[in-house]
Formats: structure tokens, sequence, C-alpha cells
């Protein structure tokens, strides 16, 4: 394959993967809490992940993975399973305009973290950005929550968690992502998050909290169940790692900017949100904080 055709095939695989992402808060909402518990909807997530990725397994090369690297699997799918707990039980206390609003900081808490915990050099660019993006999501909080409902600080606050439980996951599992195909690490990190998940979940099970497991319920959540499940959990996963392979980090980074854009005119669409006037100026002012430190040259670059 030619490298401009492999390089179109990372494009379509980053643009799938963060329309995905946009989709998902909006497929989320639709079924929790309303139809499914926060916490077994994140279990069904893991267990169909896990399943999933084991089915997947059985077609692909077998790679051998040492107790060393399992060591880091498994404390990524304890950080996995924090991260959508987190996301699940955000959606009691808000919308997934402010989810998705939230998850655009994430290039500015890894770049934090790596500066902390990998002492990653951080340049003036990169602090301007992190400097602007932290406006941006003040902007959110102190704009919103007294004129919004959706916007409640506990909400916020779990988005937040969410945001660095998954700055932490790519920290963490960033060295031996270059060792494993994309199957070989989330079968496993999948497992190990199931197992943290589903006794959180099991003593929450009931017809009372989770409607949808044990009778009818209309057919456009389990649509929407179904949409998490397939794309959100399975086929995202499956092609991020691959559209990091095809492209320049920066390049993949630049399509999480359409995620909040999908998440919010969907959401609006839908009546699961309102349009207000802070939002277009936070999402402003995020996308600017994250386009200059996505930008801003690597140390090896220079």
């Amino acid at each position: 394959m030619s490298s401009e055709k492999r390089q179109w095939g990372g494009h379509l695989a980053a643009l799938a993967v963060y329309i995905i992402f946009g989709i998902n808060p909006n497929c989320s909402k639709a079924v929790v809490p309303e139809y499914i518990a926060p916490e077994v909807y994140t279990a069904v997530r893991m267990l169909f992940g896990c399943v999933g990725f084991w089915l997947l397994a059985l077609f692909t090369k077998k790679e051998r993975v040492p107790w060393a690297d399992h060591k880091v699997l498994m404390g990524g799918g304890v950080i996995m399973a924090g991260t959508l707990l987190a996301f699940g039980r955000a959606f009691c206390y808000t919308s997934p305009c402010y989810v998705s609003l939230i998850s655009a900081t994430s290039p500015l808490i890894v770049m934090l973290m790596a500066a902390v915990f990998l002492k990653e050099p951080i340049s003036w660019r990169k602090s301007a950005g992190v400097l602007i993006g932290i406006c941006g999501a003040m902007f959110i909080v102190l704009f919103s929550w007294k004129i919004d409902a959706n916007a409640s600080p506990l909400g916020l606050f779990l988005c937040f968690v969410n945001i660095l439980f998954y700055a932490g996951y790519l920290l963490l599992t960033r060295t031996i992502s270059k060792r494993y195909t994309a199957v070989t690490m989330m079968k496993w990190m999948f497992l190990y998050g199931s197992i943290i998940c589903v006794p959180i979940a099991i003593p929450l099970l009931s017809p009372d909290t989770s409607p949808m497991l044990f009778h009818a319920v209309p057919a456009s959540a389990y649509i929407n169940l179904l949409v998490v499940l397939v794309f959100a959990t399975v086929v995202s996963y499956f092609l991020l790692p691959l559209s990091l392979r095809l492209l320049r980090p920066t390049t993949v980074s630049m399509y999480s900017n359409l995620q909040p854009v999908v998440t919010a005119t969907v959401a609006i669409a839908l009546g699961q949100d309102i349009f207000t006037w802070n939002k277009p100026v936070a999402l402003a002012l995020i996308l600017a904080g994250v386009y200059l430190v996505t930008t801003s040259k690597a140390k090896e670059d220079v």
C-alpha cells in the first residue's frame, strides 16, 4: 500500500473514531440512568468489550505477553474501569454537552501529567495553551452552574475525574502500545477492568435500577445501548491504535476537536440539552488551548 493510501486510511480511521466518541455521550445519556444504572452500564460495556476482543483474538496472531507487561495492562484495565465508571455516573448529574466539552481538555491534562510524572519539558507555547484551555474549563464552571441545571458541580467534577483517569491511561499504556496489537492490549485490559466493574455492579442490579435488563423498554433504548457497545466500546478502541500507526499523533489529536461539536449538535437536536451562549465561548477557548499544545514541537522533534 502506498504512503498516500496509508495516510488516507489513517485519516478515515481517526475521523470515524472521533465521530463515534462524539455520538457516544448522546447514546449513553439516552439510557443512563433512566433505563440502566451507571455502574451496571459500565459493567455491561466492560464485559461486552472483553468478549468482543477475545473473540477477535481468535482470528489474529497470538502474542505472548510477559508478566512485567501484564502488570502494566492490569493497571491500564483498572484505570479504564475508573474512566468508564466516572463517565457513566456523570450522566446522572449533567448533559452530554458538558461531558464532551470537558473531554476536549484531555490533551491539556495529558501534557500536565506528562510534565509532572515523566518530566517532559513545557514550552511557553504549551504553557499558553494550558492557560487558555483552563480558562475555557473555568468558563464552563463559573458561568454555567447557576444558569444551567445540567452544569451541576458534581456532574462537572465527575467529568474531570473521567478525563484524569483517561490521561493516566494514555500515559501508562503508551510504551506497551508500540509492542502489541490493539486486540492483544484490549482483550487483557477489558478483562482486568471487568474484574473491577462486575463486583461493583452486582449489588446494584435490579429491575428498579436497570429495567432494560429485566423487562421490555422502548426499542430506542436498546438501539442506543447497542451503538455504545459495538461502536464506542469495540470499533473505536480497534480503530484508534490503527490511526496512530498511520498518522502523526498531533494529526490524530486534531480530530478530537470534532467530538464536542458532534455531541453538542446531536444533544441540542434531540432535546438532551439547550443552547447557551457560554458553550461556544468555552469550546473556542478549549480548542485554542489544545491547538497550541498539540502543535508545539516535542523535544525530540526540535
